[in-house]
């Protein structure tokens, strides 16, 4: 049977072992989620200017063809606000 102070040091080191576990997990999940809503914004725009030369060159008099411009530049606006 343990003692109450051995079941106390395994209890201890289970909850270091498993927040060291848990910190490494966040830090490889979180690093490159954060790299990519920092960039985010960015490639939004970018496609956005794209998707703005597309639609002029296909038929630059419908509003239709240019849509798809303006919702990524709100898009890039708005994760750019939020983030």
């Amino acid at each position: 049977m343990f003692t109450l102070f051995a079941l106390t040091l395994v209890c201890l080191v289970g909850v270091a072992a498993i927040s060291v576990v848990a910190a490494l997990v966040l830090t490889l999940i979180g690093l490159p989620l954060a790299i990519l809503f920092g960039l985010l914004p960015w490639l939004l725009r970018l496609a956005g200017i794209v998707l703005l030369v597309k639609g002029l060159l296909d038929r630059p008099f419908q509003v239709e063809n240019l849509l798809p411009a303006v919702g990524a530049f709100a898009a890039g606006w708005l994760i750019g606000w939020l983030f």
